[in-house]
């Protein structure tokens, strides 16, 4: 069998490493001129034990990652303890490592290339086309991120989810030397729910002599909207210095539930392509890893058990990779209702929530890693008792934790087999609740 994997992604990696090791012939074609210059320049929190289920060591330079302290729209702040936080790691040393092993395990990484498309022929996807040249495979695996090109241009007939406008965060990060003439900040690793008022999140967390800020907004922010809250950022925390040591760049990350149809004939969506971040974070390092290792061993597994490359290729294998996943994390279908419902509801109601003492320290700490919220009567009960007389504010809460767990409850029930009119059925309730 030949695999291309487009795009060098952690998971797109992680897949051609397991895929090559099982024997089978795997490229990875990838558009960065090297494996230094693959990924952002920053570091992303990952639960660590994600590194040694997946027979991977923490890149060199991770460190615990920082308790944080929310600041609401009117300005109150709650902080936060994780007794067992996750990791923060080096992005550009995870994708070397990614890289390195891949190749030790024996696929190809083509760098320099560009994927413009894929090829299709009878309602299959036969390969790529990249660097202006055609590239055949019996699989294609999408690991170009959420604005993937390959996607982008499929026909109609190839039936893939795509993501709305309000699907996506659009994201500033950089790092900024810090200011040696600044006061100590009474919160130095603060995040704003809600910043200005507006849908989305901004940050200023002390990195040692550097200072990390992130302004996001969910769909597009407008440069004058940037401009505001950038500006508001550094009037808040003055430890930000004028000079950038690095990053300073726009991205687009998904922040919605995994994409339900993530596979067709020839064809599988991995990490960003797939929509595989939580929801409420934008992280997908840790799903992205597992999933190629549901991807490699549906693949590997049809083969063993003596099927044909068309059959290992095919929608109704491949299916199996999805099913896989979606097992695992239909909980994020729920974190993303929990998310939309957030956003959406008003400055005061938030602020009571967060800042309050209606959500404990655990349930704060569960927000902060993306983890879907399912209290019990007794926890109703002494949330009620928190807010007092303002008990009535709970109530939109209380309605965005319902709805969220029916989300995860629908996506767990995915068909076990593919057939169309299901599958059909089950993608049309589980967007019903967005």
């Amino acid at each position: 069998m030949k695999v291309i994997v487009a795009g060098a992604g952690v998971g797109g990696l992680q897949a051609a490493r397991l895929l090559a090791q099982g024997g089978v012939d795997v490229t990875v074609v990838e558009k960065a001129a090297d494996a230094e210059s693959m990924r952002y320049n920053w570091h992303d929190d990952v639960c660590p034990e994600v590194f040694e289920e997946c027979g991977l060591t923490l890149p060199e330079g991770s460190f615990p990652k920082k308790d944080w302290t929310f600041i609401v729209p009117d300005g109150k702040a709650r902080g936060m303890h994780e007794a067992h936080p996750d990791m923060s790691v080096m992005r550009n040393a995870l994708n070397k490592m990614m890289a390195d092993k891949a190749e030790e395990a024996g696929a190809k990484l083509l760098f320099g290339t560009h994927v413009s498309c894929a090829m299709t022929k009878d309602g299959r996807v036969t390969g790529v086309i990249a660097g202006g040249r055609e590239m055949d495979a019996d699989v294609v695996i999408d690991s170009l991120g959420v604005n993937s090109p390959i996607k982008a241009n499929l026909p109609e007939s190839i039936l893939i989810s795509r993501h709305n406008d309000d699907e996506v965060f659009d994201v500033y990060r950089a790092f900024y030397k810090k200011n040696p003439d600044a006061p100590q900040a009474e919160y130095t690793n603060k995040v704003y729910m809600k910043h200005l008022g507006e849908g989305g999140i901004s940050w200023a967390i002390q990195d040692g002599e550097e200072v990390d800020v992130l302004i996001g907004r969910v769909g597009k922010m407008s440069d004058n909207t940037f401009a505001n809250a950038l500006k508001h950022m550094k009037e808040e925390n003055p430890t930000i210095g004028s000079e950038i040591v690095t990053g300073g760049g726009r991205y687009v990350i998904p922040v919605r539930y995994p994409a339900p149809r993530m596979a067709a004939n020839g064809y599988a969506l991995i990490g960003d392509s797939a929509y595989m971040t939580i929801p409420m974070l934008g992280s997908g390092i840790a799903s992205s890893l597992r999933a190629a290792g549901m991807l490699a061993d549906c693949i590997l597994s049809a083969i063993r058990a003596g099927a044909d490359d068309k059959h290992a290729s095919s929608i109704e294998n491949l299916w199996n990779y999805e099913v896989a996943f979606f097992r695992a994390y239909a909980d994020h279908c729920g974190v993303d209702v929990m998310k939309r419902g957030v956003l959406g509801l008003s400055n005061k109601t938030l602020s009571l929530i967060l800042t309050s003492k209606v959500l404990t320290n655990e349930q704060i700490c569960d927000l902060a890693k993306g983890r879907l919220l399912r209290p019990k009567f007794k926890d109703l009960v002494r949330m009620a008792g928190a807010a007092g007389i303002r008990v009535f504010s709970l109530l939109p809460m209380a309605m965005i934790m319902l709805r969220a767990q029916s989300a995860a409850k629908i996506a767990r029930k995915i068909p076990e087999k593919y057939d169309e009119l299901a599958v059909a059925k089950w993608v049309t309730k589980l967007e019903g609740k967005f």
